[in-house]
């Protein structure tokens, strides 16, 4: 391309040169001279054009022969660049794919642990609800062992004081002798049955320690249950801590197990805190001297005889009232306090509408634990009953 527009040029001129050198031949002798002249400079102006035309044909080769090298170099180059990403992603791939099957092994490990915490909450609530089943048993044996032992208690107190009346109204009244033998005998039989209850009372007693130290046991191997389960939960968050994005709905459901085993130790220290004090106000709770216990309550047959509203008075003054019977244990009680004196008074009237009985505490009476039509045989007297007379009060307080 570059020697192209200079041969084009002088061929240009050899081809005026030889159309003159043409028409000088009609006017020069010397015609064909110039004519042969003229076809040797055309063979060699041929030669020079075939020259020129071959190497203007290598220019063009060796310019197509660079623009394929450099572009053959650019392939190469963009060949070893893809080659290279191809190879960044064959490795990225394979990272991908070991993360994926390390992060699976990680999740399908969290899975069988959150089972395995989904297993033991399950196996605490059991526990729990059957430790407060037991709980409950024992409460109900306790109280049911506390009123046994009140009452053979107050019965133990009230047959001595009888006994002693007794022996002392013997010396005093030679008299009443053969009933005194009866009552004696009676005392000797109620003494018998006080021995069968008692020793009764000590197998109970018995019975209740080994429930507790069952239930002991029970705790026990509650609170080793509960110090795992911590151990797990602990576990399973430091590995949270590294699968956070597949563990999120894995990581809520431990949340939640991990509330129902606070609930469930919350639960057992409440159980073992209720146990505790109500052991505790057991020991704690006492009457006063002179006092008789039943239950939760403490009674108390005065001295002096005085009327029915001068008795209520004289046990608010001491912070109590005339006794409510308001239960067949209860009723039990009261007829052997009785017992010590020939009547006493209790808080049943109809002063305020007559034949409209009512308690000291306001409550109707509803119940009765006595026969039909016959509340004058009990030993302790109503308000309405004997309301002319005098006689012991008998307080109660709660």
């Amino acid at each position: 391309k570059r020697h192209f527009p200079t041969a084009a040029v002088c061929l240009g001129l050899l081809c005026v040169l030889l159309l003159g050198w043409i028409i000088g031949l009609f006017f020069d002798r010397e015609f064909l001279f110039s004519l042969k002249h003229s076809s040797s400079s055309r063979d060699q102006l041929q030669t020079s054009y075939n020259t020129l035309t071959k190497e203007r044909e290598q220019d063009q080769l060796q310019t197509s022969d660079n623009t394929l090298t450099k572009e053959r170099d650019q392939l190469q180059t963009r060949y070893n660049t893809l080659t290279k990403e191809r190879d960044q992603l064959q490795t990225s791939y394979n990272t991908l794919t070991k993360e994926r099957d390390q992060l699976q092994t990680s999740s399908n490990t969290l899975t069988k642990e959150r089972d395995q915490l989904q297993t033991s909450n399950n196996i605490l609530t059991t526990e729990r609800d059957q430790l407060q089943t037991s709980y409950n048993t024992l409460t109900k044996e306790k109280d049911q062992l506390q009123t046994s032992n009140n009452i053979l208690t107050t019965e133990r107190d009230q047959l001595q004081t009888s006994y002693n009346t007794l022996t002392k109204e013997k010396d005093q009244l030679q008299t009443n002798y053969n009933i005194l033998t009866e009552e004696r005998d009676q005392l000797q039989t109620s003494y018998n049955t006080l021995f069968a209850e008692r020793a009764q009372l000590q197998t109970s007693s018995n019975t209740m320690t080994a429930e507790r130290e069952q239930l002991q046991t029970s705790n026990n191997t509650l609170t080793k249950e509960r110090d795992q389960l911590q151990t797990s939960n602990n576990t399973l968050l430091a590995e949270r801590a590294q699968l956070q994005t597949s563990s999120n709905t894995m990581t809520a459901e431990r949340e939640q197990l991990q509330t129902s085993n606070n609930t469930l130790t919350k639960e057992r220290d409440q159980l073992q805190t209720t146990t505790e004090r109500d052991r505790i106000s057991e020991t704690i709770f006492m009457c006063p001297q002179g006092w008789k216990k039943l239950g939760s309550s403490c009674y108390y047959v005065s001295t002096e005889y005085k009327s029915w509203e001068e008795s209520r008075q004289d046990c608010r003054n001491r912070g109590a009232d005339l006794v409510v019977i308001n239960s067949e244990d209860k009723q039990t009680f009261v007829n052997w306090l009785c017992g010590v004196k020939n009547y006493v008074w209790i808080g049943l009237t109809d002063s305020a509408t007559e034949g409209s009985w009512k308690w000291v505490d306001d409550t109707p009476l509803n119940t009765t634990y006595w026969n039909s039509g016959q509340p004058d045989s009990m030993c302790c007297f109503s308000y309405r009953y004997w309301n002319s007379g005098q006689s012991d009060s008998m307080c109660c307080f709660s």
